[in-house]
């Protein structure tokens, strides 16, 4: 009976997980529309991708209604699936390719999905088709290929509170980048906290896909009035494939990946790119008078606050130890030892309290807290309570000031024991006291001192010892290597670069193992895209760039640039084309076959570990 029991519960388990599954993917279902360029030419092909995000099983969304264009063929169909810190998602795409018919804006309307029940639709895209001009060399339009953008959160904020700084690096999905340099815009008068890592996305514009890279900073000014964030500037470099000379089909758009341009070739081209972003003038504003109490010591933000006394039974001069904690939103350095609220001055004796700060999220906002240590000393025994203790802040998207009140902790106030006066000398009869008879009791232990100089040393000196040398030289050694480990700290949080450099073959090894987990389950497709971002991800963290420029055609002249053996290099292109074809392709490969590209990334990967 309990074994049927077993198997109705297991049964019933595995129903409501699948249930949660497809409720979650069902919340996350989307249909985008996107092309590969908004601007061409009459004599152009275009590319439509109706992309569904969240599931693979419905059937194809509608194709949408467009006029100016005639369809060549399509759809071309591809599935993808991602894991990202243990998140997956999947999606599946149709490709259309179209030719203009004539000149003008058009606009390409929504595309609709039936799935489940729900509708769900596509942003219209606007295209423009100009007319084009023969004999000469049609450049790409750079200014929509890379651009970048620096903006705020607010417009206006008050002094101390926290701002939002947002750089963001558009290009173009699938764009090969190299040689990022990117210089930070200069905040005079704003104190800085840095927020998390860089952040990578993908965004669509115009029906553009790019790739993002965020970097994002808190602010916090330090003076009222308007003041001006400087622009950021980022320089790179711009690789543009261009084939030989070959005659050009309506097939090419289906044939322009790295596998048939390792047949046909391509040349490169290196455009060095420069983009600067407007200056950001903000207004601040000052903090209001009405409202703020002789309490309030410059905190802005949103805090509460916690407080514990130990011991709590003393005797009347021993101390009590306050923990206060102010935790919240905001800059965590601003925050003010808060107040106690005394009855009376001779109640307690208080000292001025040591204060440590713990920055808790980097994440959206910067979060955390602000812990005091206060001893106080109770002076008489009728005393029942601590002081209440009082914080105030103002509170930025209230635009008020507010103030969090502790009521006073229960304690216990002993008598202490009564001190002795120090007797020095012996008792006397008052008729016969002399000053200069008084017998001097601290004279019984001068002879204890009297005779240091005739120690004499009993054996070999101690510093001569080598366990003592050696104890000695531990303390030395210590402080070099904690040095040598800090150091190391401090640039794994300080400089992204090494840090990628440093966790790269770390993080390769647990994708492999990933893939070894995969290649039992014989799903080709899930298993070549783990091992291609293995691979790709490795060499973008040991050259600290965009995992998005480490592509099949780019992935040739980027080894070249760092000195990596043709052999090696060769392999990796060939590597990167085999595992794009067996994602893509109805072709996934035996499990012997799976298992060879394994082991054959593990390889590649350790032979670059040792050049690089």
């Amino acid at each position: 009976m309990k074994k049927y029991v077993s198997y109705v519960s297991l049964s019933l388990g595995i129903i409501i997980f699948l249930g949660c599954i497809q409720d979650v993917y069902a919340r996350d279902i989307r249909l985008t529309a996107t092309v590969n360029k908004n601007t061409l030419s009459i004599h152009d092909r275009l590319e439509l991708t109706l992309s569904i995000h969240g599931v693979q099983d419905s059937s194809p969304p509608s194709f949408p209604d467009i006029e100016g264009f005639t369809l060549l063929f399509g759809p071309r169909i591809s599935a993808q699936t991602r894991i990202i810190n243990g998140d997956v998602s999947i999606s599946k795409g149709y490709t259309y390719v179209l030719q203009p018919t004539a000149k003008g804006r058009f606009t390409i309307g929504p595309s609709t999905l039936e799935y489940n029940g729900k509708t769900y639709s596509s942003s219209p895209i606007t295209v423009e088709v100009v007319e084009s001009q023969k004999e000469d060399i049609q450049m790409p339009d750079f200014e929509k290929l890379v651009f970048v953008e620096l903006s705020t959160d607010k417009e206006e904020a008050y002094i101390y509170e926290q701002v939002i700084l947002s750089f963001k690096f558009y290009f173009q999905k699938g764009l090969p980048i190299s040689d990022i340099n990117y210089v930070a815009p200069t905040t005079k008068n704003f104190m800085e906290e840095k927020l998390g890592d860089q952040r990578q996305y993908e965004e669509i514009r115009d029906g553009i896909i790019y790739n993002v890279l965020e970097l994002r900073t808190a602010i916090f000014p330090m003076v009222t009035g308007e003041l001006t964030i400087s622009p950021a500037k980022l320089s790179c470099d711009l690789i543009i494939q261009q084939r030989r000379d070959r005659r050009s089909s309506a097939y090419d758009s289906f044939f322009e990946d790295a596998f048939f341009d390792s047949f046909f070739g391509r040349e490169q081209k290196r455009y060095p790119i420069d983009r600067s972003t407007k200056p950001i003038t903000m207004r601040i504003k000052p903090l209001p008078e009405q409202g703020k109490s002789k309490e309030f010591a410059s905190a802005v933000g949103t805090y509460n606050m916690s407080v514990s006394i130990k011991p709590h039974q003393v005797k009347v001069g021993d101390p009590i130890t306050l923990s206060i904690s102010i935790y919240g939103e905001g800059n965590i350095q601003m925050i003010n030892e808060p107040s106690l609220m005394l009855n009376n001055e001779d109640d307690f004796k208080c000292y001025p309290a040591e204060s440590t700060k713990q920055i808790t999220n980097r994440e959206e906002r910067i979060r955390g807290r602000k812990v005091f240590s206060k001893v106080i000393e109770p002076l008489k025994t009728d005393l029942k309570f601590t002081p209440a203790v009082v914080f105030s802040y103002f509170d930025p998207d209230e635009g008020q000031y507010k103030t969090v009140t502790k009521e006073p902790m229960p304690i216990i106030v002993e008598a202490g024991q009564q001190e002795l006066p120090i007797q020095l000398t012996l008792p006397q009869d008052n008729a016969s006291f002399t000053k200069q008879h008084v017998p001097i009791l601290t004279h019984d232990i001068l002879p204890i001192m009297a005779n240091i100089s005739s120690l004499k040393n009993q054996g070999r000196y101690i510093y001569k010892n080598p366990f003592i040398i050696a104890c000695l030289s531990l303390p030395t050694l210590a402080v070099v290597a904690s040095l040598f480990i800090t150091k190391h700290k401090e640039r794994l949080q300080t400089d992204a670069g090494y840090a990628r450099g440093r966790r790269a073959h770390n993080v390769a090894r647990k994708r492999l193992e990933m893939a070894q987990a995969v290649l039992s389950q014989n799903t080709p497709a899930d298993f070549y895209s783990i091992l291609s971002k293995a691979v790709a991800d490795y060499i973008a963290d040991k050259f600290n760039i965009p995992a998005a420029t480490v592509s099949g055609e780019g992935i040739v002249p980027l080894l070249q640039q760092r000195g990596i053996g043709d052999d090696i290099v060769e392999e990796i292109s060939n590597c990167f084309i085999q595992f794009d074809y067996r994602r893509f392709s109805s072709d996934g490969g035996t499990e012997k076959e799976m298992g060879h590209s394994l082991k054959l990334a593990e390889q590649l990967i350790t032979r670059l570990e040792k050049q690089l």
